[in-house]
């Protein structure tokens, strides 16, 4: 602070005075000033200040009257703190408008300052919800935990510092916003969808699979086109052709058991030899030796 007066006799001394404390101070100035400083600033320093001029004139003291008055306060000028968060178990990502975080993982929110003061504490605040957390500051800092993040933890939040010094306190400015989302987590969902997927394209292929075995079968099952002669009293069932029932099969069993039992083979036998003999004497006698008239005599005579 300075001190001045408008006078021709110099050498005097200058006084600053606080008016409403216990400030004093001289200094002797040859001059019409002097200047008065206060190393460190504290709050007994604040308050109203004035000047007076004291000097000797012909073996006399003079002193003028007091200044006027100059006031300045006290106060204590905070850093703004910075804010960050962590994620102990993951599920933290960086979006475009800054943190997001998987709804049910946990997290913590870190607010810190520079080493002015020792202690003080800080506040987070959330603007969604007008709500304030505070902690005591441990290094210049605390850390807030959510153990479970849940949607009413979304918002902007923001970290103030405060501190008392001299029976005072004193809060800092606001921090920079940390906007904060929680996301949901998609993994079940997924997980559904991939399952229901896969399950669809299993069902899809056994389905397709069980209709070309029910094909194959089907082509399997279906008669194969036969030809077999008819020979009388010969063969087996397998000769009656695909056609056959299971009522021409009892038939020819039975007619078969008949001809074995000798009721009627033996007599159809004879013809037979007798008719077989007769024409190849006919054969003999007549020369005949001819495929086609062979044939046409066999069938005559049958």
């Amino acid at each position: 602070m300075s001190c001045s007066i408008s006078t021709q006799h110099l050498g005097g001394t200058f006084t600053l005075q606080q008016r409403s404390g216990s400030v004093r101070d001289t200094k002797r100035s040859s001059t019409r000033s002097a200047i008065f400083s206060i190393p460190q600033v504290d709050f007994i320093h604040e308050g109203a200040y004035y000047c007076q001029y004291q000097t000797q004139v012909s073996s006399r003291d003079f002193t003028s009257p007091q200044s006027n008055t100059v006031s300045f306060a006290v106060t204590v000028s905070l850093v703004q703190p910075n804010i960050s968060v962590v994620a102990p178990d993951g599920g933290l990502f960086w979006g475009p408008q800054g943190p997001e975080v998987t709804r049910g993982h946990s997290l913590s929110i870190l607010c810190s300052t520079e080493a002015q003061y020792p202690g003080g504490s800080f506040h987070l605040l959330l603007d969604a919800s007008n709500s304030t957390r505070t902690q005591s500051a441990l290094n210049h800092s605390a850390s807030f935990h959510i153990p479970e993040i849940e949607h009413s933890h979304q918002g902007n939040y923001s970290c103030v510092y405060q501190v008392t010094v001299s029976s005072r306190t004193f809060n800092s400015t606001q921090s920079e916003p940390l906007t904060l989302t929680v996301r949901v987590f998609l993994a079940p969902i997924i997980s559904s969808v991939l399952v229901c997927g896969l399950f669809l394209l299993i069902t899809t292929s056994a389905v397709i699979y069980l209709a070309k075995r029910k094909d194959e079968a089907n082509e399997e099952s279906l008669p194969m086109a036969t030809f077999a002669p008819a020979v009388s009293g010969t063969g087996n069932s397998s000769e009656h052709g695909p056609d056959a029932t299971p009522a021409d099969d009892n038939i020819y069993m039975n007619t078969m058991e008949l001809a074995d039992s000798g009721h009627c083979g033996g007599a159809e036998d004879d013809l037979e030899d007798d008719d077989y003999e007769n024409s190849e004497k006919f054969k003999i006698s007549t020369g005949i030796d001819n495929d086609h008239e062979e044939d046409d005599i066999y069938q005559n005579h049958n």
